[in-house]
């Protein structure tokens, strides 16, 4: 007998949409937050894209600034840290006497005690500083005892 007297009950007050979902949610009081929830969601992802578009402009400049060849040099980049220069050196099979060329050029330093075979190293290299540290990882690495000329 329940279950003809809830079905008399359903059939009686059954109306069209009463078990819609948008009513159910602004019954609970949370038909605006999904509302809010989807500007949201879009100002999130304008944002992402956004942010992309403006990675990808500066990934483009970056590589269009690390392909411009200095006539046959390495590539020499300078940029102000605390009112001191730091400069970017990238050497790439180079032979020692070309460094040693370089660093004469970039940083106007003279260096000694250079070995009589230098032709017969090579150094492949990139590296941010000055012109004595460069020396010191130069001599680190090929095992030489070149300094600064003061």
């Amino acid at each position: 007998m329940k279950e003809k007297d809830n079905i008399e009950f359903v059939a009686r007050h059954y109306r069209a949409d009463a078990f819609s979902r948008k009513d159910a949610w602004n019954a609970m009081g949370l038909g605006k937050i999904r509302r809010l929830r989807r500007l949201k969601v879009a100002a999130a992802v304008a944002g992402i894209v956004a942010f992309t578009a403006a990675a990808a402009i500066f990934v483009r400049y970056e590589m269009r600034h690390d392909n411009v060849e200095n006539a046959g040099l390495p590539s020499v980049e300078e940029s102000s840290v605390q009112q001191q220069f730091v400069t970017v050196l990238d050497f790439d099979n180079a032979t020692l006497p070309e460094v040693l060329e370089c660093i004469r050029t970039v940083y106007g330093q003279e260096v000694e005690n250079v070995p009589d075979n230098a032709d017969s190293y090579r150094l492949t290299l990139h590296y941010e500083g000055n012109a004595a540290d460069l020396i010191d990882t130069i001599n680190d690495i090929l095992g030489t005892e070149m300094s600064i000329k003061k």
